[in-house]
């Protein structure tokens, strides 16, 4: 599969990185399986992730409402394990602003951040995630 999902600030930074995205069949279960990397200010983490097709379709669905200004609630992409989760907020100015938690497998520490994005970016972000979906 091998595609990319990259997060941005409003500097057009990346902040998140979804890389090395694999399908995996365990037990006829199918998931995808990717590696998350975060860059965001000081801090630097890098940790693998299991999640569900269904996941990344709620995720593009529910960011294509909000560019297409039909959404005005808080999207959350929360896969399996609970060890990473991102929201994407709507602000009044137009502008997403992104919350993201990250913990480490045994739950005994977390990294909390915040940061804002533009709408401009959604269109390549969508089509990403619809790349994942489609190799799937």
């Amino acid at each position: 599969m091998s595609k990319k999902i990259l997060l941005k600030n409003i500097q057009n930074i990346d902040i998140i990185k979804f890389e090395n995205i694999k399908s995996l069949f365990d037990d006829d279960f199918k998931r995808i399986v990717f590696d998350l990397s975060i860059d965001f200010e000081i801090f630097k983490a890098q940790i693998g992730i299991d999640a569900e097709v269904a996941d990344f379709i709620r995720m593009k669905e529910s960011l294509e409402k909000i560019y297409n200004n039909e959404w005005k609630s808080p999207i959350i992409f929360n896969p399996i394990g609970e060890q990473f989760t991102i929201q994407f907020k709507l602000q009044e100015n137009g502008q997403i602003k992104v919350y993201s938690k990250l913990s480490n497998p045994m739950f005994t520490g977390s990294l909390k951040f915040e940061y804002l994005t533009d709408q401009l970016f959604l269109p390549e972000l969508i089509q990403e995630i619809e790349a994942v979906i489609k190799n799937f």
